[in-house]
């Protein structure tokens, strides 16, 4: 399933606002005012101190033009200058001067019922508080106060607001803070690091872990013996249910938990944790609970101590899927995909077996990393335990890596692979914050994309594609 990005574009439409307004759950930061001025003290009271609440909440929306309680977009009181009124430069100055740290907002004129309505972006990334440096008083009111900081809080009727901190949001600003100044550190890590010879740092460590190198192979290897018993296990349940499946491409991925785990058997109980510790972080998940498939040989059965499932959709030209999972209660997972590119993706789609979009690639790569990890800690795996990952993707000769599904990510030239088949592997800490985990991602992409005549992604890519994925704005 592709998926449009919401603001990837810098346009917004009637579907992402109502979006936006009906899901505050599924972890974007939104908040609704009424029609304001943006030229009197209260309205730009309401802009700064709802911008910087929602900075130090790491990111998110104020739509404007809407009421807070219904939902609702107030037509009547639409202005007709909307974007004058509310002009970038406008709403930018009035944060830099009130802010304590420069941040920069985008703002969208979405249309809703023949009326232009206000969406102001606040980007994530928050590494110190922001505070107010300024003070804005007016005939001896305080509209702003300097030094204060603010957060979003439910009031006494549940709905969110801007408040002062208090003693009990701070922990979770410092969070939000720290999460972004690992992600830095394991980017620096990472840069500086990189240029040493992996062999010369096994040699220097291997007289204080020798036996930990060793056992991380054995560990390796078993991945991989998954991995290929998985491969088998697919291609077995295909054929016992007599399926004819087109000429495709695929992404498989196995996962195993190196740590202690809870004692888990293969039983609905499990089954149950495990998908909802799936957060759902695209309309179309991996390992996907198809329980309430109307398909019934879609729903997931229990074989020799797994749980597995094959969904084979084959509807219509979009909504086409084929997965296939296996997970384990002793902490492995196997997810085998048909490629976007040839199955599903609509009329952009391109001819089967010609491209390959590095942005799906990116994408899925990411989301399996983050909900496996979803799972280990669902399954109780401490702060220091191990994700190892095997990923291979197959089917890749004669394909061009290709943007199709977001042409606004624009590639200079075709790259063509000769190279039918990837491995790649990834070892990745428990403890790692999911803010931190581009760099991983993307050099396990870049393992994928080297045999597209040696293309290689900048980093930044990577991580504006793996943080709207977390912001479930895909």
């Amino acid at each position: 399933m592709v998926l449009n990005t919401m603001l990837r574009d810098k346009k917004m439409d009637e579907n992402n606002i109502s979006q936006l307004i009906n899901n505050p759950s599924e972890g974007l930061s939104v908040e609704l005012k009424d029609w304001i001025d943006p030229d009197i003290p209260e309205g730009i009271t309401k802009i700064v101190k709802a911008c910087l609440a929602m900075r130090n909440n790491d990111g998110g929306y104020l739509l404007i033009g809407f009421n807070n309680e219904s939902g609702s977009p107030n037509i009547q009181d639409a202005p007709k200058d909307v974007e004058i009124r509310f002009h970038i430069d406008k709403i930018q100055g009035y944060v830099s001067k009130y802010s304590s740290e420069a941040f920069e907002v985008s703002i969208h004129y979405p249309e809703k019922e023949g009326e232009k309505f206000v969406v102001i972006e606040i980007p994530s990334g928050v590494k110190t508080p922001v505070v107010t440096k300024s003070g804005l008083n007016e005939d001896g009111y305080d509209y702003i106060r300097v030094d204060k900081v603010y957060v979003r809080s439910l009031n006494s009727n549940n709905m969110v607001s801007t408040t002062e901190a208090k003693w009990k949001d701070w922990p979770q600003i410092v969070e939000k803070c720290f999460e972004n100044r690992e992600a830095d550190v394991g980017r620096f890590l990472r840069r500086h690091l990189a240029s040493s010879s992996l062999n010369d740092l096994k040699g220097m460590f291997s007289k204080f872990f020798g036996d930990e190198l060793t056992k991380n192979e054995i560990d390796e290897q078993s991945l991989i013996d998954f991995l290929d018993r998985s491969k088998k296990r697919f291609l077995t349940v295909v054929e016992e249910r007599n399926v004819e499946l087109p000429s495709h491409g695929s992404m498989e991925v196995a996962a195993t938990i190196i740590g202690q785990i809870k004692d888990f058997s293969t039983d609905s109980e499990f089954l149950n944790l495990i998908s909802s510790s799936n957060q759902s972080y695209t309309g179309w998940p991996v390992w996907v609970d198809s329980r309430s498939f109307a398909d019934r040989k879609a729903m997931p059965f229990v074989h020799e101590g797994c749980w597995e499932a094959l969904i084979v959709l084959f509807e219509n030209s979009f909504h086409d899927h084929l997965d296939y999972w296996r997970i384990s209660p002793e902490g492995r997972f196997y997810l085998y995909r048909g490629f976007e590119d040839d199955i599903g993706g609509g009329d952009r789609r391109p001819q089967s077996g010609t491209a390959l979009d590095f942005g799906l690639v990116i994408l899925r790569a990411a989301e399996s990393v983050v909900v496996a990890f979803d799972f280990a800690k669902a399954m109780g795996c401490d702060e220091n335990g191990l994700m190892k990952f095997a990923f291979r993707w197959s089917g890749l000769r004669g394909r061009v890596l290709s943007s199709w599904a977001n042409p606004e990510r624009h590639l200079s030239y075709d790259r063509e692979a000769y190279q039918d088949q990837v491995l790649a592997k990834l070892d990745v800490p428990i403890d790692t914050a999911k803010g931190a985990l581009s760099g991983y991602i993307n050099k396990l992409v870049n393992q994928l994309f080297l045999v597209f005549d040696g293309f290689q992604l900048a980093e930044g890519v990577t991580n504006d594609i793996i943080r709207r994925l977390l912001e479930r704005r895909l």
